[in-house]
């Protein structure tokens, strides 16, 4: 909820190479995570290939011994969706936080599945159903 339109970028770092909307503090970027594609199969071409591999393996012999690397070039997608939440995103992300209500502690009401399927299914003329307000 604290995003601005600054925070977001479009990036070439899919494994897929298709640009993708993500925050630029996610900790998918430059993330060396070793690979999940194979073990999940989520992401692999038609010849059982995932491009982050690749890049993986090129900064693991690029740097024998380290302990961690940096993939800058791609990421790997299937681990940090499945394990972390991280998510690519919308251009209007950054608009969540005019969905909802800030709260006296200074966080945002999450909304309900429910209210922001309604909301998208029934508002017109770009008008935002904003939810009650709790206590």
């Amino acid at each position: 909820m604290r995003a601005t339109e600054d925070d977001i970028e479009v990036n070439g770092i899919s494994p897929t190479g298709y640009p993708m909307r993500m925050l630029k503090s996610t900790p998918a970027i430059g993330a060396g995570i070793r690979p999940g594609c194979e073990s999940y199969g989520y992401l692999l071409d038609a010849t059982g290939n995932c491009s982050y591999i690749n890049s993986y393996n090129r900064e693991v012999l690029a740097n024998p011994g380290a302990k961690t690397i940096v993939v800058m070039d791609k990421t790997c997608l299937c681990t940090h969706m499945r394990n972390f939440n991280c998510w690519t995103c919308g251009h209007y992300t950054y608009r969540l936080k005019d969905t909802t209500h800030k709260l006296a502690d200074g966080q945002y009401q999450i909304l309900s599945a429910e209210h922001v399927f309604k909301d998208y299914q029934f508002s017109v003329d770009n008008q935002i159903a904003l939810p009650e307000k709790q206590a």
